[in-house]
């Protein structure tokens, strides 16, 4: 593992994949949008929450330590694998995941317009656009850059939770979020015809050691678990957003 993501070094090690069933069959991930118009008291208090969900979102560049599992139900397989991800709120991330033998078996990198994807065992380089889409890309640009932007357009208020409706450029994000005991909710985003969900799951609104966030692309029903292990204690180095290829433009 590069020593620009900081935090202690890694081993591989397996997922669970029992985990992921067993989270996808506690979570729904329908959030229903509301209909008609809330009350005075209910946007108020909704647009309170919100405010406080960005405010305790990182501003600093920051490193996890995570646990990853894909499962792709066309083939039956399970990717699984650990590593590290770097996050620069707003504008960059860096995820590098090493599989069972030990080598790389992903190296992502995204901001908020361009991203590459390598699997280097297939010798397969993706690069794009944020308007290509490559999975996981998308999920992980939505939820690590930028999860709670956006413009708020309906919202219920409840004592123990709240749904927001969020206008993203082309895409609406509907998230439930619930307060009592553990940080919890669930979140779809839909632009076009493409439609992401995802669960999570944590101790509090910033990241933190024990999260877990579960993503479901329903078109082919493809899932991806992350487990967060730990928070690394040192910030990445700023090499770690920058694009990987000699050749590429930077962020």
């Amino acid at each position: 593992m590069p020593s620009s993501f900081g935090g202690r070094a890694l081993r591989s090690g397996g997922v669970a994949v029992a985990g992921l069933a067993v989270l996808a069959a506690g979570c729904d991930l329908h959030p229903r949008v509301p209909f008609g118009t809330p009350t005075q008291a209910e946007w108020t208090l909704a647009r309170e929450r919100l405010t406080k969900l960005r405010e305790a979102q990182p501003t600093k560049p920051y490193a996890e330590v995570v646990r990853v599992a894909m499962h792709e139900p066309k083939t039956g397989k399970t990717f699984e694998a650990r590593g590290a991800v770097a996050v620069d709120p707003h504008k960059a991330i860096r995820m590098i995941l090493v599989g069972p033998g030990g080598a790389t078996a992903l190296d992502a990198w995204a901001t908020a317009d361009r991203f590459r994807l390598a699997v280097p065992a297939l010798d397969l380089v993706r690069r794009g656009t944020v308007a290509d889409g490559a999975l996981p890309i998308g999920f992980f640009r939505w939820w690590f850059l930028h999860p709670f932007d956006g413009r708020l357009l309906t919202a219920r208020a409840k004592p123990a939770s709240t749904l927001f409706v969020l206008r993203q450029g082309t895409a609406t994000i509907t998230i439930l979020e619930e307060t009592a005991g553990a940080q919890a909710g669930l979140a779809t985003r839909r632009d076009g015809k493409a439609l992401d969900r995802l669960a999570w799951v944590g101790k509090d609104l910033g990241p933190g050691e024990g999260d877990r966030a579960l993503y479901q692309q329903p078109s082919t029903g493809l899932q991806v678990m992350v487990d967060v292990e730990s928070i690394a204690t040192d910030p990445p180095d700023p090499a770690a957003f920058v694009d990987p290829d000699p050749s590429g433009a930077g962020r």
